[in-house]
């Protein structure tokens, strides 16, 4: 949650992307919707609840009893909260997952992050049971991860097979007692090839066994089977007091796994073009609400435009200081670029809540205004008052024959609109004698392109043979001129 109650830009968490290899993928981030309750002794959906959603699509969350934190989590929106007894979270394996009837293993990999309140014995971080038919008999298998002096104690039961039959008990445990109330990385891997399962506790390896007939490396390999007997629901967290996020089964052997809480990579956004409202709009400076503590850092830019497409006419960023006064930038389209860069121990990121754009427009001249029209033989004589704005550079005579349409084409000045130039007056020339005339007049300014002010006043006037060839400007009053028509 962000400074003013929205989300705030920050760094995206370096979390797991569900692959290839994913088989199980819980994040518990809060902004995963809950799925209903269906009426099977009150199981969810595919969802569950909240935060409690497999991205791989390999397990169905049958039950989940835990809150989701958003205030301590190691990576995301989220981390599942375990409050012991009953709490936990149950996972039916769907055809294809690992712990599917009769799947065969081949490398693999099961991590999480653990904050842990108590560690207290027997405290279950992941159990499993299944069974497999051996010699006619139905063999109890099972996974099992639980505390043990302050460790952490991983169990295989009749996991591992022989080639030519047979099973039993494979067992690791930690040796650095864990800390409470503190997040660590915890990683079991497995070498298929060479029949290594290693344990490791932030990167560093706690403890490494061989899956072989001797125990030691060479000798016949004791491959992971899951039973076609039976398959029971993977359990997670029963018993557990603490948290826990991140939980992945991947179908591999993780090498580097993700320790950091962000990848070291910039983390860049861009806004859309924003519309400024028109062409040569001064922007006067761009503020930012923004936090980069430890030693993140942000860096903003922009690019400014009278043409909305910025990146096909090549528009180069420009880097800004938030707050300062930016000099000759003008345009109608803007962009805003913020990178984002974690701090050194990749831990931390910045934070930026607010960017707002400060700017000023270049607005469009008003109308002219005094529009009369004098009625000659074949032509009509325009007058109006000037527009008192510095920047203005001309005028546009529309004219047609009904009122509001002007789409003339009689005047041999050319078809409407006319660009007369910055003058006030005009004879509108080669007009048809008694044919009725409706004229407005636009002002425009010096942008690229211009600025076209609102129209004029309409007027209207009749040219006819009786008229004079030529009429000068009233002085006073266009009821002084008794052949132009009364102005609409």
């Amino acid at each position: 949650m962000g400074r003013w109650g929205t989300l705030d830009l920050v760094l995206r968490d370096n979390e797991y992307s569900p692959g290839p290899g994913t088989d199980l993928l819980l994040h518990f981030n809060s902004a995963i919707p809950a799925a209903p309750p269906s009426d099977s002794g009150g199981e969810g959906g595919p969802g569950g609840q909240p935060g409690a959603v497999d991205e791989s699509g390999h397990y169905r969350v049958t039950k989940a009893r835990i809150h989701i934190a958003e205030g301590v989590t190691a990576m995301g929106e989220g981390a599942a909260g375990f409050s012991g007894g009953d709490a936990a979270v149950h996972l039916r394996a769907l055809p294809g997952a690992l712990l599917a009837t009769g799947s065969v293993w081949g490398d693999f990999s099961i991590e999480f992050w653990l904050y842990p309140a108590l560690l207290a014995d027997g405290e279950q971080i992941l159990s499993w049971v299944g069974s497999r038919w051996m010699g006619g008999e139905a063999v109890p298998q099972g996974i099992s991860c639980v505390v043990e002096g302050r460790r952490l104690a991983w169990s295989f039961e009749n996991l591992f097979a022989r080639p030519g039959g047979g099973s039993g008990r494979i067992s690791l445990r930690g040796l650095t007692p864990m800390i409470p109330r503190t997040w660590h990385h915890h990683l079991l891997r497995y070498d298929s090839s060479r029949g290594l399962l290693e344990y490791l506790v932030d990167g560093i390896p706690e403890a490494v066994v061989h899956t072989t007939a001797s125990g030691g490396e060479g000798g016949a390999l004791l491959l992971p089977v899951v039973g076609d007997a039976r398959s029971g629901e993977l359990v997670v967290g029963r018993g557990y007091v603490g948290f826990l996020d991140e939980l992945r089964i991947s179908r591999g052997f993780v090498e580097e796994p993700s320790l950091a809480r962000y990848d070291g990579r910039t983390g860049v956004a861009v806004s859309s073009p924003l519309d400024l409202g028109y062409t040569g709009t001064r922007l006067k400076r761009i503020e930012a609400v923004y936090d980069s503590p430890s030693d993140s850092g942000v860096y903003f830019f922009y690019r400014l435009s009278d043409h909305w497409d910025l990146d096909e006419r090549g528009e180069q960023w420009k880097p800004f200081q938030p707050g300062r006064e930016l000099r000759d930038a003008r345009g109608r389209y803007l962009q805003v670029m913020v990178e984002l860069f974690p701090d050194g121990t990749r831990s931390t990121s910045p934070r930026v809540s607010e960017v707002r754009v400060v700017y000023e427009q270049d607005l469009p001249p008003p109308p002219p205004s005094g529009l009369y029209a004098a009625a000659e033989d074949g032509a009509v004589h325009l007058y109006w008052n000037r527009v008192n704005e510095a920047d203005v550079r001309g005028y546009l005579v529309y004219y047609g024959d009904a009122p509001g349409n002007y789409h003339g084409v009689d005047s041999d000045l050319g078809s409407s609109p006319i660009d007369v130039g910055n003058v006030s007056s005009v004879r509108i020339s080669g007009l048809r004698n008694r044919k009725l005339y409706y004229f407005s007049v636009v002002a425009y300014d010096a942008a690229s392109p211009p600025h076209r002010s609102l129209f004029s006043r309409q007027t209207s006037a009749r040219p006819a043979e009786m008229y004079a060839a030529e009429m000068h400007a009233p002085e006073t009053h266009p009821a002084d001129f008794p052949a132009s028509e009364a102005a609409q």
